[in-house]
């Protein structure tokens, strides 16, 4: 199991960079957005080694690692793109690489106030449908996830799931 796989790593290393590259917690944060076997995903530079482990091997969906600099070079289209952490490119050049059904994943931090210019581009570019939660206690290590307009969600970062 991916999971003791890595806390082994994250024993063995003992550093806060070991934690939040190898934790299982990692791939909470996704749980919202249904990624499902055999889906193609698109992750625009993750900062985690684990959570491109989980997509591949415990959801089994074709799992693309990219940068913003080679969207250029990668062919196809993708059920999900997901970025994580920071706007590395702008939603309406990432829709190109969408298939019809697609949906855009953003979870960004809270402390950056990026959710809601997020949305602002999202809207821009079309996307109609962009379901809001909050993660806490942020979203590398999601524990709890509530609904943007759920009262006593708490602070946290925000996941977007655009349509």
């Amino acid at each position: 199991m991916i999971q003791e796989k890595y806390n082994r790593g994250i024993f063995d290393e003992g550093t806060e960079e070991a934690i939040e590259n190898l934790s299982h917690l990692r791939s909470n944060v996704l749980s919202p957005v249904g990624i499902k076997k055999g889906d193609r995903v698109l992750i625009i530079e993750p900062d985690c080694q684990a959570l491109v482990e989980w997509l591949q091997d415990e959801v089994q969906a074709q799992a693309t690692v990219g940068t913003a600099d080679d969207l250029v070079d990668i062919k196809g289209t993708f059920n999900y793109i997901i970025n994580l952490g920071s706007l590395v490119e702008t939603p309406s050049v990432l829709k190109e690489k969408l298939s019809a059904d697609g949906k855009l994943v953003y979870a960004l931090p809270q402390k950056l106030r990026m959710a809601d210019f997020a949305k602002k581009l999202l809207k821009e570019a079309g996307f109609n449908n962009i379901e809001t939660y909050r993660v806490s206690p942020d979203y590398m290590f999601t524990t709890e996830i509530y609904a943007e307009d759920y009262i006593g969600g708490g602070a946290g970062d925000y996941l977007l799931i655009a349509k």
